[in-house]
């Protein structure tokens, strides 16, 4: 090339990643090399999964989706998902989640990528990407100096591959069938608690709100997510606490209030039944 000189500007797509606010909330690297079913999960966040190597099976709700080498893959909070990798497979990739800090950047979000659950973006991550990506979550995990700094960065680069890529659309190998009841109700409550994290929701609220029995709530939830109703509503609750801990200089007592807790000693003592410690002791752990 010859000496020369560009003066830039940033387009539409560019200036909107750049006025976001990502709240990056955990970056795993997982290696699977046997056989594995995770459980259902339903997402709370974003997650934006990359797909170092092998293959497997997606499932959101009774929808398959395939993955494989180079791979990106976006689900949107509210995602009903699992996901099925064989033993041949040697799978690796690595996940971020986040979230965006207002509802109003949420939708900015979701509008420029026109997502609703998951889209697969087929081979759209390079072999120099897949080594950055693998490097800088090492880091991550070594507790390295600057990490969350890399990580950001990281993940504004993936969403803007994603942005510019020409293949908005979700990958072709698709079985689609639509959501059992149970699956219906399941996402129903999860909607209901996300909507009003302040409120002191009982299982009684659930049934009430779905029109069905407890035992036939519990079925539901059992079946589709494999715990209780009651254990669902805690777990809810705690992960919008876990949220509102890390990201946020809001006082336990607070925090107890905004997730439907009745009182700062209840909110701890099922805080620490879960994850082995107290709430402020969790947040400075992870600060």
């Amino acid at each position: 090339m010859k000496t020369s000189i560009k003066i830039l500007s940033k387009d539409s797509i560019a200036r909107t990643i750049e006025k976001l606010t990502y709240n990056i909330t955990s970056i795993a690297y997982l290696n699977e090399t046997t056989n594995k079913k995770s459980p259902v999960s339903i997402l709370n966040e974003y997650k934006i999964l990359v797909m170092l190597n092998g293959y497997g099976d997606i499932f959101l709700g009774k929808n398959i989706h395939y993955a494989q080498t180079g791979d990106c893959i976006l689900f949107a909070p509210g995602s009903l998902y699992h996901a099925e990798i064989s033993e041949r497979s040697n799978c690796q990739f690595i996940s971020i989640n986040f979230s965006l800090s207002t509802p109003l950047e949420d939708k900015v979000f979701s509008d420029m990528l026109g997502i609703n659950d998951i889209i697969i973006y087929p081979n759209l991550i390079s072999d120099n990407m897949m080594k950055t990506t693998y490097s800088i979550c090492e880091q991550a995990i070594n507790d390295c100096s600057g990490h969350y700094y890399r990580v950001n960065l990281l993940l504004k680069s993936l969403i803007g591959d994603i942005a510019y890529s020409s293949q908005r659309k979700i990958s072709n190998e698709i079985i689609e069938t639509k959501n059992t009841n149970e699956e219906q109700i399941v996402m129903q409550c999860h909607e209901y608690i996300s909507n009003n994290s302040s409120l002191h929701i009982t299982v009684e609220d659930l049934c009430i709100l779905c029109n069905v029995s407890q035992s036939y709530l519990y079925k539901c939830f059992k079946s589709v997510i494999g715990m209780s109703t009651k254990d669902f509503i805690t777990k809810s609750k705690l992960d919008m606490a876990v949220n509102l801990l890390l990201k946020s200089n809001h006082s336990i007592s607070y925090i107890a209030f905004e997730t439907g807790f009745n009182n700062a000693y209840q909110f701890s003592n099922v805080f620490k039944k879960s994850f082995g410690v107290s709430p402020s002791l969790y947040r400075k752990n992870n600060n």
